[in-house]
């Protein structure tokens, strides 16, 4: 698996993701996020070589706007609710992605919330 390369970039505090789709590249590959604000979203993830859109069924963010707890369906087993953590680490520069394990992942900007739909 590639290492993960830093943009260089600070990702904005989760409050900022509400309404847009955050585009993410980790040690796994691309995912997508779109929070909406009533508080459930949509992630796509690469999973084998397929991108899979899978709703976010409820998240929350912590007071500093550097914590997102999240639920969603499972990518993998239909019916399944996967529990979900993602933080942005103290430098402000990665993510620390945490659901069965751990990632980084690289903030790489926004994109319309109908990008959320893809893993491009």
């Amino acid at each position: 698996m590639p290492a993960l390369v830093r943009a260089g970039g600070r990702v904005p505090f989760f409050h900022d993701w509400v309404g847009r789709t955050a585009r993410l590249r980790g040690e796994g590959g691309a995912a997508r996020l779109l929070l909406t604000g009533d508080g459930h979203g949509l992630i796509s993830v690469k999973f084998l070589v397929f991108c899979r859109p899978l709703p976010v069924l409820s998240w929350a963010i912590d007071e500093s706007g550097t914590q997102l707890a999240y639920t969603r369906e499972s990518a993998v087993f239909p019916g399944r609710i996967i529990t979900g953590q993602a933080r942005i680490e103290p430098d402000g520069e990665v993510l620390r992605w945490i659901e069965a394990q751990s990632h980084l992942a690289e903030f790489e900007g926004f994109a319309e919330p109908e990008a959320a739909t893809r893993c491009d």
